[in-house]
């Protein structure tokens, strides 16, 4: 297993490699960049076109070889929209398998989480360069697999793009620098919201199998998406471990199903969590899908001097004006989710490869302690996760695996129209 440890140095030498990876790369011949991609939904098809604009805005070319899908004919519309030959379409929970097989250097990982650490222990078998959409795993088990796969890459000297994007934004990285220098004192706590409305249904078809329903209406299930907060989430609990250059060591949290379509999935609508970071250090994240409520998405740290709207603004209590970093995004791209993929494919120019799959395994970790606290009513401490083995925590699984999906007979189907209840064992 990787080392666990997470050191402020350790976040903090993330955005050191953002500030040293170049926006355009000059004087060089053009290099085409062979990917594939796994995953072809919303996210799949929308990391296709930003690592295709990343590139070109680098003056070289990112070309599809290749898709795979649960459902066939998804894989096969991308190939269709980007000038793929469909032949390289492939479906079916095995179809990374066969794009695996194909000359491509970069995989672009998009599946429902639950698929993220096999999928990612598998490209990093074949010698692949991966982006690994968040969260990258929904239980303890994937968590450590998927950190597996991360020293593994180190060690062959491949490069991991995560999808916590904020890290790699204009919004963040001028104001990063000067929130760790001091600009508003020693933080000392912070507010997290993802509080926004419903999310799509697909309603079961007649003959569909567990595995088929189950993929196509991961989302509700938290077996397939980690739930709201680890879903969704993660982007707003990353700022907080990014800005405050450490991770939460506990957290304590209640939820709730109250409007969940009925009979549909198995996943809160309604979290509140207390995340203690140590020294009296605590952020309170609290996220909805709920409709007709007031919506709300963001991060606010504050500090002993002032306080930060994450990607916003620095206000000081004494007025002083705050210098922000422009320089550090000189020339950069305004757009997080094609600036992600300039550093991504920079890296792989210049020798400087980015490996972030260590921190979004951390971010995921930190949401499910939420995710699980709110389930069982109990505190959950990141070693639960990690290295506890009598932790209930530790061994606290999905009813199936990835690897399930690959069998010839169907998938057990976990409970649904129903939540965990707190307290109870």
């Amino acid at each position: 297993m990787t080392q666990l440890n997470v050191s402020r140095r350790t976040f903090l030498a993330g955005a050191g490699a953002l500030a040293a990876a170049p926006s355009i790369t000059l004087g060089q011949a053009q290099r085409v960049f062979k990917y594939a991609v796994v995953g072809c939904g919303g996210r799949g098809s929308g990391a296709v076109k930003d690592i295709r604009a990343a590139a070109e805005r680098l003056g070289h070319k990112a070309v599809l070889v290749g898709a795979s899908d649960f459902f066939q004919e998804k894989a096969a519309a991308v190939c269709k929209a980007n000038g793929c030959d469909e032949k390289f379409a492939f479906g079916g929970a095995g179809g990374y398998k066969k794009v695996l097989e194909l000359d491509a250097e970069i995989i672009l990982l998009a599946t429902p989480p639950i698929f993220r650490p096999l999928h990612l222990e598998a490209c990093v078998k074949a010698g692949k360069h991966v982006f690994a959409e968040k969260p990258i795993a929904t239980d303890a088990a994937g968590l450590r697999q998927f950190l597996k796969g991360v020293a593994e890459a180190k060690a062959k000297n491949l490069s991991i793009l995560s999808g916590t994007l904020h890290r790699h934004s204009n919004r963040h990285l001028r104001l990063i620098g000067p929130v760790q220098k001091g600009a508003i004192g020693n933080l000392l706590a912070g507010r997290v919201y993802r509080c926004q409305g419903g999310i799509w249904v697909r309603p079961r078809r007649n003959n569909e199998s567990n595995a088929a329903y189950l993929c196509n209406n991961w989302y509700h299930f938290w077996e397939m998406s980690g739930d709201q907060i680890t879903e969704q989430a993660i982007h707003e609990v990353d700022l907080a471990n990014w800005y405050l250059g450490r991770l939460p060591k506990t957290a304590m949290a209640i939820g709730a199903r109250h409007r969940r379509p009925a009979g549909i999935g198995n996943i809160y609508d309604c979290m509140a969590i207390d995340y203690d970071y140590g020294d009296s250090i605590h952020v309170q994240a609290i996220g909805r899908h709920i409709s007709g409520c007031s919506d709300r998405v963001g991060t606010l740290l504050v500090g002993t001097e002032g306080e930060v709207a994450c990607g916003g603004k620095i206000t000081r209590f004494d007025g002083k004006e705050v210098q922000y970093d422009e320089e550090r995004i000189k020339g950069r791209h305004e757009n997080g989710l094609i600036m992600e993929h300039c550093d991504f494919l920079s890296g792989l120019l210049n020798g400087n490869l980015l490996n972030e799959g260590e921190q979004v395994a951390m971010s995921t970790a930190s949401t499910m302690m939420g995710t699980f606290s709110a389930y069982t009513g109990r505190t959950v401490r990141m070693s639960d996760l990690l290295t506890n083995t009598d932790s209930e925590f530790y061994n606290m699984n999905a009813g199936f695996t990835a690897a399930d999906f690959e069998r010839t007979d169907d998938i057990p189907m976990p409970a649904e129209g129903v939540g965990a209840v707190p307290g109870k064992a």
